[in-house]
């Protein structure tokens, strides 16, 4: 079972801290208060930060596919009524005088014997707009695998590139020396003015860091560098054991997961700071989500991404 200790100024911060690390929504998770924020003496002296344990809950495919339809009420089996027994035919009372015969009781018709009813299985509220975005994502999926797939036309290295990816790497291998990294790097361009470069070799998670701050940092370096002798501005994308694919994706689930909370609390979300690259990546995930919105708030660096419900929309399943 996963967990994660954060702390934050107050406990909300550390919780999505924490969700952020999980890559969870908040239902998700087990949240346990370690330590209460203080503001201290005149807000400075003996001041402490709120300290929480969030625990990854395990849960089914159901629940994470239909997590947010309701089950509609089942049925109530109809009691099964008792058949009544047919009524005996009495025999006549004799009178002596006059002897006359009493008209026979009338035979009551048998009850019929209701069919049971079926116990109906339990479906899922999915309205048909559900359905149509359903439908649609699956078409898109395959559109983009079929993408994926299909070999792409490489795109030609310019002299501006050529310049900056010798730069690049003449300053990149003796900086991870340094970090004790023997690596190799392989440069490839992903557009015409954008040159990623992909690094290998072992132990390369001290130059990634923390949520890829490392990573970061020594990509800016290294654009710094590329493009001294550079006509045309190259941009740099550096990258090792592929964590940028990793990190979109979770950026991109965890984004989905925070706007359905948003929804449904009808409440606004302020996610941890994030560099432009990664503040893109959520916007462009939440700009076509209905009833929500998304803007960016503060300064660099510690500018970050807030997710808000959008007034006079109405809550439905996307």
């Amino acid at each position: 079972m996963r967990y994660v200790e954060t702390s934050g100024k107050t406990v909300d911060d550390a919780i999505t801290a924490a969700l952020l690390q999980l890559g969870l929504p908040s239902e998700q998770v087990e949240i346990e208060i370690l330590q209460e924020s203080s503001k201290g003496v005149l807000g400075i002296f003996g001041a402490k930060e709120a300290k929480i344990r969030a625990t990854a809950k395990v849960i089914s495919v159901e629940e994470e596919l239909f997590g947010d339809a309701k089950p509609v009420a089942e049925e109530k089996k109809p009691e099964k009524k008792p058949a009544a027994a047919p009524v005996k035919k009495e025999a006549p009372v004799k009178k002596e005088v006059p002897v006359k015969k009493e008209a026979p009781a009338k035979k009551e018709a048998p009850v019929k014997k209701e069919t049971p009813v079926k116990k109906p299985e339990t479906t899922y509220v999915m309205d048909t707009l559900v359905e149509d975005r359903l439908a649609a994502a699956r078409a898109k999926a395959e559109e983009e695998a079929k993408a994926a797939q299909a070999p792409k036309e490489p795109v030609e290295y310019t002299e501006d590139a050529k310049t900056a990816e010798a730069a690049a790497i003449e300053f990149l291998i003796p900086v991870l020396k340094k970090m004790g990294i023997e690596a190799q790097i392989t440069g490839s361009m992903e557009e015409a003015d954008v040159l990623k470069l992909d690094i290998e070799g072992e132990g390369l998670g001290v130059i990634i860091g923390k949520r890829g701050n490392t990573l970061d940092s020594l990509q800016y370096l290294t654009a710094l560098v590329a493009n001294k002798k550079t006509e045309n501005h190259i941009k740099i994308k550096l990258d090792a054991e592929n964590y940028r694919e990793k990190r979109k994706q979770t950026l991109e689930k965890l984004a989905i997961n925070l706007a359905k909370k948003v929804k449904k609390t009808n409440r606004r979300v302020a996610l941890e700071p994030m560099n432009p690259y990664e503040r893109r990546i959520i916007h462009s995930v939440l700009q076509s989500f209905h009833g929500v919105e998304t803007h960016s708030e503060g300064e660099e660096p510690f500018r970050k991404v807030v997710i808000s419900p959008v007034k006079g929309s109405y809550n439905r399943h996307r």
